[in-house]
């Protein structure tokens, strides 16, 4: 993995429409993120582990079940935002989301 100043996204059969609003939410607030296929399953191992590698100490997990954003320095069992099952407009405001964490903004 290239270690650029990234939010990193690591996923694990996440539904394409919905990755693409959490990529979309990172995009409209002007924040650079990478995509990631991992075989971990458990969606908040996967955000945490996003959040460790992030040089921006900001990580999204995604499956087909939910997602999840989790800074690095908060426990694996306290992520920032869990949804599931939630519409693509939810899994955009996810991502822009994650993009204000970094940026110091106020979430939405």
């Amino acid at each position: 993995m290239d270690r650029k100043p990234l939010v990193c996204i690591f996923e694990n059969d996440a539904k394409p429409e919905l990755l693409k609003e959490v990529c979309a939410g990172l995009e409209e607030e002007g924040v650079l993120f990478g995509v990631f296929a991992q075989s971990e399953a458990d969606v908040k191992t996967l955000a945490y582990n996003a959040a460790a590698q992030s040089l921006l100490n900001v990580g999204i997990g995604i499956t087909m079940s939910g997602a999840v954003m989790q800074m690095k320095n908060f426990s694996i069992d306290k992520p920032i935002f869990n949804i599931s099952g939630e519409t693509g407009r939810d899994y955009r405001t996810l991502g822009a989301n994650a993009a204000r964490a970094v940026k110091g903004g106020v979430f939405v």
